[in-house]
């Protein structure tokens, strides 16, 4: 009996069988356990801490799953007895006597620098998260399809959770659902993290439950999550009203949610499997993307793996980037310097904008020698509003110049977009004859307009509920990704006005709204009720009934006025100032 409450069948040496069955099949197979691809096994799965092959023994598909962290953490766990690959085992076992299905351990093995656990293959079985998508693309009958998957999934952790044990690792990713099935099957995996107590509290169910809406919060509807929850607590036995289970974890996911993202947050400006820091000559240095977590507005290059070499290789001419007659010039300011051109990453080819930003004032030269230069900031917060799921173009090198603590260049290499800026998308579209490569009706024109006017409202919502403020915020600056058949999404460009608050304010909300206002001026295809769509947008929230818009209708419409009579103005300024220097150079 061990600590899980289960049996196992031990062998001579320091292998462990799950029964007489699994050691038959397995005992004259241990070397080719312990050396997997000699065996000609598939590698499936690696990270820092594992490794996972799938493969055939004696004419059994098996999964082999390797451990060989070497965190301070797991070495201090191993020196006291607690081995991954046996704590996985024998949750397996508990949880499967207790109706919880997980895939069935044959044999593993730990101690004598090795660790490893064999298990039988679940197939065929897609996780749940690739299976969610599918099915959310499938309409009416997919969204069904949910439905019953949530009840499983409540009854699933219910029994999990009455059995005793918490899974440190709860997402969609470590549910298995069988394909081959006519009901719903789900298999529970990974169970490395899972730990068991005598009684779960309140507050270790909610906290467990906390990380799976954090892993959906994005692909379930505020209905689904209480059915979810409702089915939880008739199957978990638990204490308590569904409003005040709906609160509690609500509040867990939150704190969740933020844990992850400031954690992802700093992974940016790491060295790890998705980004790293790079040192070139004359004095640069910055950071590069090796793979993209996030693959948002169908990204092409976030499709891609690269590795620091490439990027070595890439960037070791930066004045042959910089070569505005080898390039299309995009834009040629004070303040920046941007050129498009295709970058060869490896054997890859990338569509890139490389942004030389300029300093307009010099004062700011001692100013920037306390802060990173806007090229690592755009990257850092380009990457954040990816993190959050705000589709954004992708960037992929920061690289910055300092003499002693001055800074001296900066340079932003991000992805180009090939779809159409928001304004350009509108009055292609929504145009009394739409000029696009399909002609819509009326209503198709209706619809669009809509849905498009709906989404700005929303991103802008999600901006601000992710405590990010944005002063250069308009149509311009927005693509929309948009197909026949499909919803527009709002793309996200130029993020040199993005910044970080501790808090957003309602007067910065309320600046965010009439930027975008104002911007909309500029499309004559948006009329006053395309702005109150825009504006319904950003107020409309799960459960939030019937919002009486006009007190922010009315407040956005004098904000919008006067930031318009601040423009005209600041316009004048700027051509008396280019009429006076003509005369000037007239008169010399």
């Amino acid at each position: 009996m061990n600590r899980a409450g289960t049996h196992t069948t031990s062998t001579a040496g320091d292998v462990v069988f799950a029964d007489a069955a699994s050691a038959a099949l397995l005992g004259e197979s241990l070397e080719a356990i312990s050396n997997p691809l000699e065996a000609g096994m598939e590698q499936f799965k690696h990270n820092p801490s594992r490794t996972v092959y799938r493969g055939v023994i004696n004419g059994q598909p098996v999964y082999v799953k390797h451990y060989h962290s070497r965190t301070l953490l797991h070495r201090i766990r191993r020196m006291l007895g607690r081995f991954d690959a046996r704590h996985e085992m024998e949750f397996s076992l508990f949880l499967a006597q207790r109706g919880v299905q997980t895939p069935r351990p044959l044999a593993a093995r730990w101690g004598r620098g090795e660790q490893w656990l064999v298990t039988e293959t679940v197939a065929p079985a897609e996780p749940a998260d690739v299976w969610h998508l599918k099915r959310l693309a499938e309409g009416l009958p997919g969204r069904r399809a949910i439905q019953r998957a949530t009840v499983a999934l409540a009854e699933l952790f219910g029994r999990m959770h009455a059995a005793g044990v918490v899974h440190g690792d709860v997402h969609c990713g470590n549910v298995l659902v069988r394909t081959d099935s006519p009901t719903l099957e789900l298999i529970l995996i990974d169970l490395h993290r899972a730990r068991r107590r005598r009684r779960v509290s309140r507050r270790a169910r909610a906290a467990n439950l906390a990380q799976l809406f954090h892993d959906r919060s994005n692909f379930t509807t505020r209905t689904e999550r209480l059915r979810f929850l409702a089915h939880y607590l008739r199957a978990s036995g638990a204490e308590g009203s569904l409003r005040g289970w709906q609160i509690m974890v609500e509040h867990f996911t939150a704190q969740h949610t933020g844990h992850q993202h400031t954690q992802r947050d700093r992974r940016a400006l790491g060295t790890n499997r998705y980004f790293a820091r790079i040192a070139l000559a004359d004095g640069w240095r910055g950071h590069v993307v090796l793979a993209s977590k996030r693959r948002l507005a169908r990204s092409q290059a976030a499709e891609q793996t690269f590795t620091l070499d490439q990027w070595h290789q890439t960037l070791g001419d930066l004045d042959a980037l910089l070569d505005e007659t080898t390039a299309e010039r995009a834009k040629k300011s004070r303040s920046s310097l941007v050129l498009r051109r295709t970058i060869r990453v490896g054997d890859k080819d990338v569509d890139v904008y490389i942004k030389q930003h300029r300093r307009k004032r010099r004062w700011k030269v001692l100013l920037d020698c306390f802060r990173p230069s806007r090229a690592l900031r755009a990257f850092r917060l380009g990457h954040a509003l990816l993190t959050r799921r705000i589709a954004a173009a992708l960037p992929l090198v920061a690289l910055e110049r300092r003499v002693g603590p001055f800074l001296t260049d900066n340079i932003l290499i991000t992805e180009a977009l090939t779809w159409p800026r928001l304004d350009d998308f509108l009055a292609t579209w929504l145009a009394p004859q739409p000029t696009g490569p399909a002609r819509l009706s009326a209503r198709q024109q209706h619809q669009l307009a809509k849905e498009v006017l709906w989404q700005m409202g929303r991103v802008l919502q999600q901006l601000h509920d992710n405590n990010f403020a944005h002063r250069d915020l308009k149509a311009s600056n927005m693509f929309v990704r948009w197909e026949l058949g499909q919803p527009p999404e709002i793309v996200l460009i130029d993020l040199d006005g993005l910044r970080r608050v501790r808090r957003i304010s309602m007067r910065q909300r309320f600046q965010g709204l009439m930027r975008l206002n104002v911007s909309l001026l500029k499309c004559p295809a948006v009329n006053h009720a395309g702005k109150l769509r825009m504006l319904l947008g950003y107020l409309r929230r799960p459960g939030s009934g019937r919002i009486h818009f006009k007190p922010y209708w009315r407040v956005l419409d004098t904000w919008s006025a006067r930031k318009l009579d601040q423009q005209i103005r600041s316009r004048r300024n700027v051509q008396l100032i280019r009429r006076q220097q003509a005369t000037r150079e007239t008169g010399a």
